[in-house]
């Protein structure tokens, strides 16, 4: 049986979907990949109205084409790529007559809008479920799919919910990504072509963290889920799904030895690996020693990973380092107790993230300046709570490079629940769905904020312009005039970065020669994503 399964995602590395694939694959059937990049608004700085047409009627013919002969497509989405999977679900319900199952985040926190458009919804992870699907339909079954849990489907006109199933606990039971080139597809420059190397080059070596180093890279994960449970992200609900259930697990580390292997010998261009773990460093010693150790001597490239304070120990850092670690990604997100005590990281405190930063930092010759979330734009915070994240990071040990995000309540999250209770969410569809989480608002703290990114502004000036009485000045109204002058500049000189010519330059990771961009994106509108150009001498 032949499944078509679609990500729109800008990141085609897509972990979850190319695990479908092989699972399905192992068992005799036809999966095929397509990745659609949906760049639209991803990455502004500022609220853009989309359409709901997410592609072009020409690509959208070229999908129905590439899919002739499947029995089965399969979406993912997360909630910013509701409109795309509505797009994709409808031609092909119109157009070829077959169901379409919805998986990922979006659809398992809200099955009963999603159910509306899609013949069948996945909740949480989904390869016994996709596999379960696809036997019964071949089987003439489809009738009767009580027995699968986790699914959602109509039988006639009535909606069913079958229970909620069990984690799998042994993660080598599945295979690795499929990251194959065999009935592979991708959008590029409007059309839909079969992968190849160079061409899954291009776009790996132009990936978010790849080109921040100038590598080509690629990106896995050695386990699921996250320890912490934090209220604005997406775990907190997968936990109260899961109850009663280990939520964190692990692949064994052979299996994850194996992959790498394997990815780097069909494709030796790959110099860099991102694992993108919520917490690497949630695994217990004796195995993150060993796993540290293996790498080393199996693998040996630089890699990237994700962090939280609490759980980075020097021995545990020493050992990543000692094994190739380029750089961490570590969550601060915010400086307030009150906030922290909303968010549900009060155990992840000021004095753990700033003792997790000076073990960070006593390694900072040898790896890049590691890069620090930090949340803003929260309705519920004072003037003193940004204060309070403005004084944590004025404390962070240099180097560092900060990763600022504008909060959106994401439905299923905790967060949401407390907004939506407080009347903070009117409009979901232009302050979540289709709002981007690098959207700037204006004002004396975020400009700080803003102008800390990048870890050289000098500490004692920020403390400075954070003293309260230099905070009470700039935010009187006498100085509202002057932010109004400013905040027309800031808005002047994002519509000059949004010029076409400077975007594309941007999403190649070069901001020399306009005039030439051979690698430039159908539909890309400001996103820090895409394919790289082709390199002289390049051969496959």
């Amino acid at each position: 049986m032949k499944i078509s399964l679609v990500s729109p995602y800008p990141d085609i590395t897509n972990y979850g979907l190319r695990t479908l694939s092989s699972v399905l694959k192992d068992h005799g059937h036809e999966a095929q990949v397509i990745c659609l990049p949906d760049f639209a608004g991803d990455g502004e700085s500022h609220h853009v109205k989309m359409s709901e047409e997410r592609y072009s009627p020409q690509v959208i013919d070229q999908m129905i084409e590439t899919m002739r002969g499947a029995e089965l497509v399969g979406i993912t989405l997360m909630t910013h790529y509701f409109d795309s999977a509505k797009q994709i679900t409808k031609a092909v319900q119109e157009r070829l007559g077959v169901p379409v199952i919805w998986g990922g985040f979006h659809p398992s926190v809200r099955p009963d809008e999603c159910i509306h458009h899609a013949d069948y919804v996945a909740i949480g992870d989904a390869e016994d479920l996709i596999l379960q699907l696809v036997e019964a339909m071949a089987a003439g079954t489809e009738d009767d799919l009580h027995h699968i849990k986790s699914l959602i489907w109509k039988q006639d006109e009535t909606v069913i919910r079958n229970a909620v199933g069990s984690l799998e606990q042994d993660l080598d039971a599945y295979p690795a990504p499929d990251f194959g080139r065999d009935d592979h597809w991708i959008l590029f420059e409007g059309q839909i072509l079969p992968v190849t190397k160079d061409l899954l080059r291009r776009y790996l070596h132009n990936g978010t963290v790849s080109r921040m180093f100038g590598r080509t890279g690629y990106q896995t994960m050695t386990g699921r889920g996250c320890p912490h449970a934090c209220t604005y992200c997406g775990n907190s609900f997968y936990r109260d799904l899961y109850k009663r259930q280990r939520y964190v697990r692990y692949r064994s580390t052979e299996h994850v030895m194996k992959e790498l292997e394997d990815i780097k010998r069909e494709y030796p261009f790959i110099d860099f690996v991102w694992f993108s773990d919520d917490s690497f460093f949630g695994r217990p010693l004796p195995d993150l020693l060993k796993f540290a150790e293996e790498y080393r001597t199996r693998i040996g490239d630089p890699f990237y990973l994700l962090g939280s304070p609490g759980t980075i120990t020097e021995e545990k850092y020493e050992a990543l380092v000692d094994a190739g670690l380029m750089c961490i990604q570590m969550g601060v997100e915010h400086g307030s107790p009150r906030i922290q005590k909303m968010f549900k990281r009060s155990t992840m405190g000021n004095d753990k993230i700033i003792r997790s930063a000076e073990i960070i930092t006593k390694y900072a010759d040898r790896t890049a300046p590691p890069q620090y979330d930090v949340i803003y734009d929260l309705a519920y915070e004072t003037t003193e709570d940004k204060l309070h994240t403005l004084r944590l990071i004025s404390d962070l040990p240099k180097p560092y490079r900060l990763q600022v995000f504008s909060v959106i309540y994401y439905p299923g999250t905790s967060l949401h629940t407390i907004a939506e209770r407080d009347g903070l969410v009117n409009d979901e569809k232009a302050e979540i769905y289709d709002r981007m989480f690098f959207e700037r608002h204006d004002s004396y703290t975020n400009t700080l904020l803003f102008l800390a990114k990048t870890g050289k502004f000098p500490h004692p000036l920020l403390k400075l312009l954070i003293d309260e009485r230099v905070v009470d000045v700039m935010t009187s109204d006498y100085m509202e005039p002057a932010g109004l002058v400013a905040k027309r500049g800031m808005k002047w000189l994002r519509k000059v970065m949004r010029n076409p010519a400077i975007e594309r330059a941007r999403a190649m990771g070069t901001m020399q020669g306009f005039s030439n961009f051979e690698a430039r994106l159908e539909g890309m509108t400001g996103a820090n994503a895409g394919a790289a150009p082709p390199r002289a001498g390049d051969t496959f």
